[in-house]
């Protein structure tokens, strides 16, 4: 829900920046179009373009608004309470081998640390069963106080008893009772062995989105943001000598819009599965 939060504040931040790109555009192709150099549909075309952006944001403020609402039922808090603008996500590499994830998962992961804890009980009580095969031995002992009558002295009592508990009936009860006990044992050891297979898959699947993920951000950052944002300045050269058109110039600023969108969005991604991956393993990777 934070990095959602914080993907709606860059999207606004995003569109409201080329909404002003688009708003240099119009005043532009009104230039061009008053001077004779350019077509009255390319004044309208900027001005429908600018109109698009401003529904934009309505409907990312309408967004940031739920979202909020959302980050302050998860955190039990009054439904106005201010979220304020989450810090701008930086990109962090991740550095993590496969193999050291599921070592640190057997190690922290809540849910493998439980059940580890369910076995030991279970087998702490296999143990006491198999105790019950042997005979219980008890010892008492009593000592009573006796007051002395007028006419009789009386001494004090000191009684004791010995108890032999045998389990005649082992076979239909003791040996059932340890039984079942090792049923339990077998039956928590096959949930912990699922258990670790499912985290060890879900542990190598984020790694592969993660790993995916830096891929994709790297060439949006070093390719195909950068590349965009040439073709644009030189649409803009070419337009201004009338050797382009307007709609070339506005499809490249678009398209630059659309990247740097999708930029933002990978970056929400890539950040979402790191968080989903060390609530699987069950500790921070980034502080």
């Amino acid at each position: 829900a934070y990095y959602d939060l914080s993907h709606v504040y860059r999207t606004i931040g995003v569109t409201q920046r080329n909404k002003e790109i688009l708003e240099n555009f119009v005043k532009i192709a009104e230039t061009q179009y008053a001077v004779g150099m350019g077509i009255q549909q390319d004044v309208l075309k900027a001005h429908v373009e600018v109109s698009k952006m401003v529904d934009e944001l309505i409907m990312l403020n309408q967004r940031k608004k739920a979202l909020e609402a959302k980050i302050n039922a998860l955190l039990n808090r009054p439904p106005d309470t201010q979220v304020g603008e989450p810090e701008e996500v930086v990109f962090k590499k991740f550095n993590y081998m496969i193999e050291e994830l599921q070592k640190m998962a057997l190690k922290e992961n809540p849910n493998l640390k439980g059940m580890k804890k369910m076995i030991e009980a279970k087998e702490k009580a296999y143990a006491l069963a198999k105790r019950e095969y042997y005979p219980d031995l008890n010892l008492r002992f009593a000592y009573g106080q006796r007051d002395n009558g007028p006419e009789m002295k009386r001494k004090d009592m000191l009684t004791g008893m010995v108890e032999i508990n045998i389990p005649i009936f082992y076979k239909s009860k003791q040996e059932r009772k340890v039984a079942e006990m090792r049923a339990e044992i077998q039956g928590i050891e096959a949930q912990y062995q699922a258990m670790k297979n499912e985290l060890f898959f879900m542990i190598t699947d984020m790694t592969s989105m993660i790993q995916r993920g830096e891929r994709q951000l790297e060439l949006y950052k070093t390719g195909i943001i950068p590349q965009t944002s040439l073709q644009i300045a030189s649409a803009m050269s070419a337009y201004r000598v009338n050797k382009a058109d307007f709609m070339t110039l506005l499809d490249s600023q678009m398209t630059l819009y659309k990247y740097e969108l999708e930029y933002h969005l990978a970056l929400t991604e890539y950040e979402k599965n790191v968080a989903s991956l060390e609530a699987a393993v069950g500790k921070r990777f980034f502080q």
